[in-house]
């Protein structure tokens, strides 16, 4: 598909539609950038809401390809010595971590708000 204006919404032809569909994926991974840690703001706060009282903690305001984001989620649970995982652009680290994931975030450059 040459024309990127086009307003083509269905089509029958598979070669088309694998064109669309490769453009769409390639559109969304466009959208990931890294920006360096000193840019960029870091909240965490501290959830216990709907996980039967157990605490977790949240880390949100990354902007960071997947890539990127799984190997510091893997860094800070191996800090914390907790479990944890990757939930779109936040990272969910198990216990209330909040001090001690703060402190490997100043570490590593970012600017770190406590909620």
């Amino acid at each position: 598909m040459k024309n990127n204006n086009s307003k083509l919404v269905y089509s029958t032809d598979p070669e088309i539609r694998r064109q669309i569909e490769h453009e769409q994926k390639s559109a969304s991974t466009a959208e990931a950038i890294n920006l360096p840690p000193a840019k960029q703001q870091i909240k965490i706060s501290l959830q216990t809401k709907g996980r039967k009282g157990k605490p977790v903690t949240l880390i949100h305001g990354f902007q960071h390809d997947a890539n990127t984001l799984k190997y510091l989620a893997r860094k800070l649970k191996q800090f914390c010595s907790a479990g944890g995982t990757v939930k779109g652009q936040d990272v969910e680290i198990q216990g209330d971590k909040r001090n001690v994931v703060a402190e490997k975030l100043e570490q590593l450059g970012y600017q770190v708000k406590l909620l």
